[in-house]
């Protein structure tokens, strides 16, 4: 393998970090030896050099050993099918399937024929003389092997490597996805029976003869010596979904005599940090108690629907899925005794909360004026967290009784973490390990049956006490804020949260609804129309998202979208293509930062040199999306394509791997659409690796698809526009369109002759014929106007200022640019990230540097048209300050201090990393100590910005700041003492904008 590595050791690298064995095809072929003693030869004398090399190229993964095939096959076509049939057949995740459009391959009598297209890989293999030398030599058993229960890389020079076939590289970096707490297993299937929910997430029944197979003492206590040993520390465990329940509980069924007890304390508890509640899961609800899961009524009986009762809400939380409760099939046995002593206090539980006063409650806490009739008005009718979580607080006093807190330190733990959790950003998430927190279980005694108790006993009340609570927080405290709130994001907030009273939102909606039909933007229909619509039909459904006095609707597909979505892409990938090869129809649209970069570079030297008044003007069109007409649509969509009526474009879609110095393992999928004559995989990445775009990665072909240009106008011509006019915003095609047609606008309304530029426009009136009217309230100048603009509302800026366009403040003079602050006015910073995750520094640094990356761009960093500015460095440190705030489990600077030194030093050192590759070509730092800007000096303003911060903090940062401040002082005194000056009064105005008080 050494001799292969070269170039390819980063990538190999990634192979070697996720499969057992990682090597060559002759390293493997040496090792292989046939069932009559025969060693097979892969290489002969006569093989010419080209052979040989694409032989070394050919990387295998193997994780599964060699069996032996009882259906003999001969040629390599034949190997091929007959590997295909059986993926598909099987439905087994294999890169070499991919593509392969086979309806039915279990009706195909013939496995060793293709009973449909093939992908470009599984065809190039099928004609590729290497392999079929390799079939000839090592045989048809081995080939299969190879091709069915291998992953096989090739290499492609100079860097990169391609899959060929094996389980997608991709799906080994998936994380576990938990969706909120899984309080009931996904794999839990019972018809009748007493099921119980273990730790480990394996659901069985009790079998009649497990209460006569006892343990003698002394091998349960040699027993008890072994488990707590082995899994100490001991932790806080959670329930597993199907997929994982099923590789650790098998193993636990070999190794153990205690999975058939109730204890299960020889079963290793998987990470508690693994689980967690998220926010998503109380987001749009409003719909009041009736759907509440403590009021809903169980299906089936002698009497029809009834009542929850204590030990259906005993299932519910400890023993069953909520599913096979509720949905009155299953037959349930008696309880076991230690839940069976439970139901009394639950069933008191039911009671409280059928007499709950929860009106009285909402009303005190959440009081709202529901006489006001302004949506305006209402929108700022929402209460703060705050108030929700008192109200929350007042009906979990009221309904949970006190023996089932077991002390009022864990009542006031738990209710501290329900306040964190109602503050949450939208995609943050809270572990059960933090809700678990500082409980005693102890305390606790409705969780077992005596006093005294083994460790693995404790270990199983904390197991159920963690059921409890999860329970609590997910059911109840999420299924009631759920009920009687809305809970919602909101524009220019960020990921904040807003919760409106569900009478509230209703009249929110009532009007947002009858505002847009008054603009003739959608039409009604009836229930008898709506009858008329094919079942083929594709709907939407609407939700709306509060604005400062309006509300946007977004829309999001419903019913068998899978056709429609992929119809959106292809129009997006060739639309894309389109406009890469004639990007006239564009006008002048920026797609972001790096295209307003390369605008400004253009004739910002020029001003420099010699300064003239530049005029600035911002305009917004109202309603951008929802105002496009669809008739103009159509015609500007016919013009862009028109073109390209008879040309056939090429889909690529496919995986890329990679290993980030700083985050690990990272994955993109792509899709990329092509003109020109189509190459295969292989010649793609090499292609790709020559333009600069790829280096050091590993490729997976997902799919490939060839369509021509007016194929993909056919999907606008069978649509049925029932939204009058304007197009859905959120789709990944709408951004598109929207520029096409003010591209198209553009060219109609300006013309140039030498150097005049007129501008034929009605101004505030917009341009009816595209739906463009100017919102007057967001038309801001640098220059004079009429009294009609300052009438309208328009905003007059001083002639020499920074001007705020799209997050950028550009200075009128030097058209030097930097970022906006001022839309984190108020808000907290911590809600740019989403911390939810993060629950330890290293991920909290990873998520730093990621986010470093993301803002450290060529706008910003370009030295050749500006001056380096610590902005950047300063809302790192707010950043990290709201991450080291945002710690579970009491963690903070304390725990390691040189752990977060390290932190800010390697933000020092990817921050002048990025500057250096962004500045290419530019001396930047010289062992002489000249050049425009060292490493040291970035190093330094790191510091100074930390230090900045830090001082506002010294009770949470009193062991940094030494080390951060002795860091500074041996560097040069003189300019730190002028960079310093100048730092405090740019912290001064950045504090301003953004209250570091309410991160």
């Amino acid at each position: 393998m050494e001799a292969t590595d070269g170039g390819f050791k980063p990538a190999l690298g990634i192979l070697r970090s996720l499969y057992p064995v990682v090597q060559t095809l002759e390293e493997f072929a040496d090792r292989l030896v046939f069932s009559d003693g025969r060693k097979p030869v892969l290489v002969e004398e006569k093989d010419g050099a080209r052979f040989k090399k694409l032989l070394r190229g050919l990387i295998i993964c193997a994780s599964t050993p060699l069996q032996q095939l009882r259906v003999p096959l001969s040629t390599l076509p034949e190997v091929l099918a007959f590997t295909l049939n059986h993926i598909k057949r099987k439905k087994l995740r294999n890169v070499l399937g991919f593509g392969y459009q086979c309806s039915d391959v279990a009706a195909c009598s013939d496995p060793f024929r293709f009973h449909g297209d093939v992908s470009q890989t599984a065809a190039t293999i099928s004609t590729s003389e290497l392999w079929k030398r390799i079939n000839q030599r090592l045989g048809t058993e081995v080939t299969r092997y190879l091709l069915q229960d291998c992953a096989i890389f090739a290499t492609v020079p100079p860097s990169c490597l391609l899959q060929v076939c094996g389980e997608p590289v991709y799906d080994l970096l998936l994380p576990r996805t938990w969706s909120g707490f899984f309080l009931d297993s996904a794999a839990t299937q019972t018809s009748s029976g007493v099921t119980r929910k273990t730790p480990g997430g394996v659901t069985r029944k009790k079998v009649p003869g497990d209460d006569k197979k006892t343990i003698p003492k002394k091998r349960a206590r040699e027993e008890e010596v072994d488990n707590k040993q082995e899994d100490r520390p001991v932790v806080k465990t959670r329930r597993l979904t199907k997929d994982e329940t099923e590789d650790e509980s098998s193993n636990s069924r070999n190794r153990s005599h205690g999975s058939q007890s109730w204890k299960p304390a020889d079963q290793r508890p998987p990470r508690p940090s693994r689980c967690s509640i998220r926010v998503l899961s109380m987001l749009y609800g409003g719909r009041g108690l009736k759907g509440f899961l403590l009021n809903r009524k169980l299906k089936g009986g002698v009497g029809g629907a009834r009542r929850l009762q204590g030990a259906d809400l005993v299932r519910v939380i400890f023993l069953q899925s909520e599913s096979n409760v509720f949905d009155g099939q299953s037959k349930f046995r008696k309880l076991p005794k230690r839940f069976f002593v439970m139901v009394p206090l639950f069933a008191r539980l039911l009671r409280q909360h059928r007499k709950c006063p929860y009106t009285l409650f909402l009303r005190r806490k959440c009081s709202v004026n529901l006489e006001m009739e302004d949506m305006e008005s209402l929108l700022k009718s929402h209460s703060s967290p705050y108030r929700v979580y008192l109200f929350v607080r007042e009906c979990l006093r009221y309904v949970v009784p006190e023996e089932l807190w077991g002390s009022q330190e864990n009542q006031l733990h738990f209710l501290s973490n329900v306040k964190n959790f109602l503050r949450l950003g939208k995609f943050e998430r809270l572990p059960l390990v933090q809700l678990m927190w500082k409980m005693k279980v102890k305390a606790c005694h409705w969780l077992g049956l005596k006093k005294r108790h083994c460790a693995s006993e404790h270990r199983y009340r904390e197991w159920i006490c963690g059921q409890f609570l999860g329970w609590m927080l997910s059911g109840y405290v999420v299924g009631l804020v759920k009920a009687l709130f809305y809970v919602t994001e909101s524009m220019g907030q960020k990921h904040t949260l807003r919760f409106y009273r569900g009478e509230v939102w209703n009249k929110l909606q009532e009007m947002a609804f009858r505002l847009h039909l008054s603009k003739g933007q959608w039409r009604a229909l009836s229930p008898s129309q709506a009858l008329k619509f094919p079942k083929t039909a594709v709907t939407s459904r609407i939700r709306f998202i509060p604005k400062v006095n309006s509300m946007r609707p977004i829309t999001r597909l419903s019913g068998p979208r899978d056709r429609v979505r992929n119809c959106v892409r292809l129009l997006q990938n060739v639309l894309s293509a389109c406009v890469r090869e004639a990007p006239g129809p564009m006008g002048s649209t920026v797609w972001g930062w790096q295209d307003i970069h390369r605008v400004l570079k253009e004739f910002g030297p020029q001003q420099k040199s010699s300064p003239r008044p530049l005029y600035f003007v911002k305009v917004d069109v109202s309603g951008a999306y929802d105002s496009l007409p669809h008739q103009k649509l159509l015609e500007v969509l016919g013009e862009v394509l028109s073109p390209f009526a008879e040309q056939s474009f090429f889909v690529r879609q496919y995986a890329r791997v990679w290993s980030d110095p700083h985050l690990g393992l990272k994955k993109h999928f792509c899709t990329k659409a092509e003109m020109c004559e189509p190459l295969n995989m292989k010649g793609f990445v090499v292609e790709e690796q020559a333009g600069g775009t790829l280096r050091d990665a590993i490729l997976v072909e997902r799919h490939s698809s060839e369509v021509r240009g007016e194929d993909v106008f056919q999907f606008f011509q069978k649509m049925m526009f029932h939204q009058v006019c304007g197009i859905p915003q959120g789709s990944s095609v709408s951004a598109l369109l929207c520029n096409l047609c003010y591209g198209h606008m553009e060219n109609s309304c300006l013309m140039r002759l030498v150097d005049d530029f007129l501008l034929i426009t009605t101004l505030l009136a917009g341009v009816p014929d595209y739906g463009c009217k100017i919102n007057p309230q967001k038309v801001a100048v640098n220059f004079p106007v009429c009294q009609e603009w300052l009438d309208s509302g328009a905003s007059v800026f001083p002639s020499c200022c920074l001007f705020p366009w799209c997050g950028l403040l550009l200075d009128t003079h030097s058209l030097d640019v930097c970022k906006d602050y001022s839309r984190y006015d108020g808000l907290s910073l911590r809600y740019s990230l989403t911390l939810g995750s993060a629950h330890s520094p290293a991920a909290v640094m990873k998520k730093l540097l990621s986010v470093l990356s993301l803002k450290c761009t060529d706008i910003f960093l370009d030295l050749r048209e500006r001056l380096f500015k610590n902005s950047s460095c300063l809302s790192m440190c707010v950043r990290f300050h709201a991450c080291v705030k945002s710690l579970p489990l009491g963690q903070n600077v304390e725990t390691d201090p040189w752990f977060f030194l390290k932190m800010i030093w390697t933000m020092a050192r990817v921050s002048n990393k990025l500057i250096r590759h962004i500045n290419k070509g530019l001396v930047l730092g010289s062992l002489d100590g000249g050049g425009l800007l060292q490493y040291e000096a970035v190093q330094m303003l790191f510091c100074l910005a930390f230090e900045v911060v830090f001082k506002r903090h010294r009770w949470l940062y009193r062991s940094l700041l030494p080390a951060l401040h002795k860091r500074t002082l041996h560097k040069h005194a003189l300019r730190r003492k002028q960079l310093y000056y100048g730092l405090e009064r740019l912290a001064r105005i950045f504090f301003n904008i953004t209250p570091i008080g309410f991160v």
